[in-house]
């Protein structure tokens, strides 16, 4: 193992999650590709999958990539909650919580709780909903 290469979310709305992403968040694109073919069908699980994606970094370079099923197969909505099994949010460090949930919140962002002290003292954080429905967990570094 090297590294963590990037993390994908998968999104109902590109042109939302990017808005989301890039323009509220201030990751940037990196690269934007529509991937199909036999390795594409056989990764997704379904016949001639067609996808869209955007890789986005952070100010450190780490990469997340959105992915936007243009054919998607209609599924059944499952619902991820905080104490789900498996992968459950995604963190940012940012410098400046309060002015951060300020921000997200005249947007219309949905909260689980105001940022708070964790019970060490060392940061102070909370959970939103990003556009995918996936949880992201704001984090600013007291210590």
């Amino acid at each position: 193992m090297i590294r963590i290469r990037h993390t994908g979310l998968v999104t109902k709305n590109l042109k939302e999650s990017l808005f989301f992403w890039n323009k509220v968040l201030n990751f940037k694109i990196k690269k934007r590709a529509i991937e199909s073919g036999a390795l594409i069908d056989m990764i997704m699980e379904y016949k001639s999958a067609k996808v869209e994606t955007v890789k986005l970094a952070d100010t450190s370079g780490v990469l997340l990539e959105l992915l936007y099923f243009i054919n998607a197969p209609i599924k059944k909505k499952s619902r991820i909650r905080p104490y789900s099994n498996g992968f459950t949010h995604i963190s940012l460090t940012v410098k400046d919580i309060k002015k951060t949930y300020k921000k997200l919140r005249k947007l219309k962002i949905k909260f689980n709780s105001k940022p708070s002290k964790s019970s060490d003292g060392s940061v102070l954080m909370t959970y939103c909903k990003t556009p995918e429905g996936a949880y992201l967990e704001l984090v600013e570094e007291l210590i």
